[in-house]
């Protein structure tokens, strides 16, 4: 097992609370079995540093942890990789691109799609949403104007500090498009206390908003709670579920109407079924995220969607499609703001190996 930093350039620059971002620097992991299989898993990560960083930590300590075992160990070589990642949440992202890997590799050997090996897929397709970039209420129009021609029936907003601007811009959507396009805010924290977020939330009921994103900080799940019970719109966390232990947290404390689930923030695409198991059980609703993820870390979010039973809310997976560039070649099939069930035996991908020359980071 070894894992290979590389950098691609987003097609534009995407602004939000949380800064500018242009590019995103990740880490592929590239696992070979004694006769000659490859699984391939995705390090995505945008904070405390990014996914390339954690390369050298997959090189020096999970790789060592895990050869060996054969590759349908599953839960002995999960066990081992948390074993060795045993501080910071972070590293979770580490521990998905493995989770990827194996079960890549798993299903390159049975003939399968992965999304077979976690039940088969309950649904025909999925819908997408792609986000608008923080700008003037005109520009972001102009943006979702060019999603809706592509055939997206849902855009979300990316909100800062500047609550009016999140209000004008949304009421600008409405004019335009009306209940042509569905409407999703994503807050990025960007509320102090939960009596301001509660001030911005009532002022978007009138214009019928999808949901509402991570109004709050990631722990202020009293507060989450007390937004859920003071507005009829829908509650969704994002940075307050990195795996299913906050999950559980979240659930038992009615912080969530939705909870917003990453294959990367979770650990894995098994860990992120648990999840939605867990949600589904509590009677709570599940989309799934993005950081954005290339063409790997895009591919393992389809088949978790899709193994999904109960995957109601539009979801971000499009990663690949904000990316000017991939390191690899892929299935994924997108059409009229949907994307479909992927066919191919694993993940569906295949490492273009001049284009990870071309993109790798070179140490």
């Amino acid at each position: 097992m070894r894992a290979i930093p590389y950098r691609v350039p987003l097609r534009s620059t995407m602004n939000s609370a949380l800064g500018a971002m242009s590019q995103s620097e990740y880490g592929l992991v590239r696992l070979e079995t004694d006769d000659g299989l490859e699984g391939l898993g995705e390090i995505s990560l945008i904070w405390h540093g990014d996914g390339a960083s954690l390369c050298d930590l997959v090189n020096e300590v999970v790789g060592p942890a895990v050869v060996g075992f054969d590759l349908f160990d599953y839960s002995r070589i999960m066990a081992a990789v948390h074993a060795s990642l045993k501080f910071g949440r972070h590293s979770l992202t580490a521990a998905a691109a493995v989770d990827m890997a194996v079960l890549d590799a798993q299903g390159k050997y049975l003939g399968q799609p992965v999304m077979n090996l976690l039940g088969g897929a309950a649904a025909d397709r999925i819908l997408l949403t792609m986000s608008l970039s923080i700008a003037s209420p005109e520009e972001a129009v102009a943006e979702a104007h060019r999603y809706r021609e592509s055939g997206f029936r849902v855009v979300k907003v990316k909100a800062g500090r500047d609550h009016d601007r999140t209000v004008a811009t949304v009421k600008a959507l409405n004019a335009e498009f009306g209940s042509d396009l569905g409407v999703r805010v994503d807050l990025n924290m960007a509320c102090v206390t939960a009596k301001e977020a509660l001030g911005t939330i009532r002022r978007l009921e009138e214009f019928g908003v999808l949901s509402v994103e991570q109004p709050l900080a990631p722990d202020d799940l009293a507060g989450l709670a007390f937004l859920r019970q003071h507005t009829v719109l829908p509650i969704m966390v994002d940075e307050s579920v990195w795996g299913p232990v906050d999950a559980r947290e979240v659930i038992l404390a009615g912080a969530a109407d939705i909870i917003n689930i990453y294959v990367a923030e979770s650990g894995g695409i098994r860990p992120a079924k648990l999840i939605a198991d867990l949600a589904e059980l509590n009677h709570i609703g599940v989309a799934i995220g993005s950081m954005p993820e290339t063409g790997v870390g895009t591919a393992a979010a389809a088949h978790l969607g899709f193994s999904m039973p109960k995957l109601e809310h539009p979801s971000d997976v499009a990663g690949v499609l904000y990316h000017a560039d991939d390191v690899v070649v892929s299935n994924l099939v997108f059409d009229g703001g949907y994307i479909y069930p992927p066919t191919a035996p694993g993940l569906g991908v295949a490492i273009d190996e001049e284009k990870l020359s071309a993109f790798a980071i070179r140490r």
